[in-house]
């Protein structure tokens, strides 16, 4: 049961932890300056937390490496890919693209009008997801 435990993370914690698995790996000074704490001292603080709650661990050069990837608070909106990530709702409008496009290439030559309202129709949901995906990646933890 002690696997299902998902530590909870906010303020500065988070932010550190974000930094980590977008950097790979990072020292308390890096983390000071890229996070614009007030000493490494509060960087250290904040890195030793991440560690006792084993999400990350100290090596031998000093530096710090995430070691479990957890998904809580504001980090459950981004998804994965390779070492990026990004809002999950950027998925969806590429799907909304991607299906829209397809059935305007490949349907049968129709009237006008009902390939009007699908362009339309997909530039609103596009635009919509667009949107949300903007402000969920202007409140990610950096």
């Amino acid at each position: 049961m002690a696997e299902d435990f998902q530590p909870t993370l906010e303020g500065k914690d988070l932010r550190v932890y974000w930094l980590l698995l977008n950097r790979g790996r990072a020292g308390p000074r890096e983390v000071q300056r890229s996070l614009h704490f007030s000493s490494v001292t509060v960087a250290t603080h904040h890195l030793e937390k991440l560690s006792e709650m084993g999400l990350a661990v100290k090596d031998e050069e000093g530096k710090y490496e995430v070691t479990r990837e957890i998904s809580t608070g504001s980090l459950r909106l981004f998804t994965k890919v390779g070492r990026l990530r990004f809002p999950r709702l950027v998925f969806y409008m590429v799907l909304t693209i991607t299906v829209s496009a397809s059935y305007l290439l490949l349907a049968p030559p129709i009237e006008y009008l009902p390939k009007l309202f699908i362009l339309m129709l997909t530039a609103i949901v596009v635009a919509f997801l667009g949107y949300e995906s903007w402000i969920i990646w202007r409140e990610a933890p950096l």
